[in-house]
């Protein structure tokens, strides 16, 4: 299972967004996947099911990384002395 602290986390990457709101993100599309699952069951078979599963699978895999890219780049400019956007304001 995964963990809900890193999709707060990577929801929350750039800091502008407050873990309230994602939270809330995160059990909003929790809830709309458990309802398209659910009306999905009855017009796809198993084969289309599982196509779309591993498609949403390897979307979340690409999107992780890039998150974990962001953070990383940023973590980088904020110790090299660079400021950043944030700082700024």
């Amino acid at each position: 299972m995964f963990s809900v602290k890193g999709l707060v986390t990577a929801c929350c990457a750039d800091g502008r967004v407050k873990t309230e709101v994602a939270f809330y993100n995160f059990r909003f599309l929790q809830g709309v996947g458990l309802s398209l699952a659910y009306m999905s069951s009855a017009l796809f078979c198993v084969s289309v099911r599982l196509y779309i599963i591993i498609s949403l699978l390897v979307l979340s895999i690409v999107m992780y990384v890039l998150a974990e890219y962001r953070l990383r780049q940023n973590h980088a400019h904020n110790t090299s002395g660079h400021v950043t956007d944030t700082e700024r304001r």
